[in-house]
């Protein structure tokens, strides 16, 4: 996170004049938001001349010194959210983006702050959270319903899932990871390759779909949020991800949130009840697994750079726990 500066608050003053034509218009009350992918800040927008948009607003920003790319690349995720402004996939209104050198001389989004809750902070009755959720996890089928040709120049060109395990060959195969963390990752690594999905339906891939990601009132689900990995691909990526990371089996110790809002498989029957296209069983399964595999290398990966004092973030040591059971379980998934 990243404490508000007068620098900053100039720039956004700077900004929000410059885009209203108000010279009155005042940036106050700027707030740090969590994120590991740049600066985020909420913030109250006053104006002098009556118009629109006013109110409480998000900006974020690029963080510095960093090639602007994947999830740096906040202009990227604003054009992104802005493509599904008045269809079925609930987003905030993105009012302005770019990277003007004048601003804060990196790229930046400016939208609407979204008041909700996440589910695994909420108080409500279990049937409740559980009506909610199902409304979810049909956010996620409305998303991959949605056609992905004319949002091409906003996400950028199909990303095959063969490009995506060489990326991870890339991360997995380092002689500096631990071997009790990798454990039997190169087994599932060989599984999956072999059974990769040759059909797999292709569409809009928000690529964290998760509960902390989807913001709700007590009505419905109001805002996907941190579209920073998204792209075009399999659309069940997303599915296996929310699967993964609500399966208990894939972690060590008792977690109650896991599995308490939907468990795997009843996400995955709502899933297939809602979705407009066709539900492959098999497919699901092996996407199941390579979320565990993914995630897995991703966290062998990172706690190896933590220990090595490359990047401070002590809280792959404890996820790290898990990373073995993550590849024995994505083996028992694919059967």
């Amino acid at each position: 996170m990243a404490a508000v500066t007068e620098e900053t608050v100039a720039q956004l003053n700077a900004l929000v004049r410059a885009k209203t034509g108000d010279p009155g218009a005042r940036a106050h009350s700027l707030e740090t938001l969590p994120g590991h992918a740049g600066f985020s800040y909420s913030f109250i927008l006053d104006r002098t001349d009556g118009g629109s948009p006013a109110g409480k607003m998000v900006v974020r920003i690029s963080p510095p010194g960093v090639k602007i790319s994947g999830p740096a690349d906040i202009v990227r995720q604003a054009k992104i959210m802005a493509s599904f402004v008045n269809s079925s996939v609930p987003v905030p209104p993105i009012y302005w983006y770019g990277d003007e050198a004048q601003f804060f001389g990196r790229p930046y989004f400016i939208g609407g702050f979204v008041e909700g809750f996440k589910l695994s902070e909420s108080t409500l009755p279990k049937e409740h959270i559980k009506r909610l959720a199902r409304m979810g996890i049909a956010t996620m089928t409305a998303l991959h319903a949605e056609p992905w040709e004319p949002r091409r120049s906003a996400f950028g060109d199909p990303f095959p899932l063969s490009e995506e395990l060489k990326r991870l060959d890339y991360l997995l195969d380092r002689p500096t990871l631990d071997p009790k963390d990798v454990a039997r990752a190169p087994e599932l690594r060989e599984r999956l390759r072999s059974s990769l999905p040759t059909g797999a339906r292709i569409g809009c891939v928000h690529g964290d779909f998760q509960w902390a990601n989807l913001l709700f009132t007590e009505e419905r689900p109001v805002a996907l949020i941190d579209w920073e990995i998204s792209s075009i691909g399999p659309t069940l990526l997303d599915l296996g991800w929310i699967c993964f990371f609500a399966d208990p089996a894939s972690w060590v110790g008792a977690d109650p949130v896991r599995g308490a809002i939907m468990a795997p498989g009843e996400m995955v029957e709502a899933y297939s009840e809602t979705a407009s296209f066709k539900v492959v069983p098999e497919e699901v399964r092996w996407f199941r697994a390579f979320a565990g595999y993914r995630f897995g290398v991703i966290t062998c990966f990172n706690v190896m750079l933590h220990r090595r004092g490359k990047r401070d973030d002590p809280l792959w040591l404890e996820t790290a726990k898990s990373a073995p059971l993550m590849f024995e379980h994505g083996l028992e998934v694919l059967g």
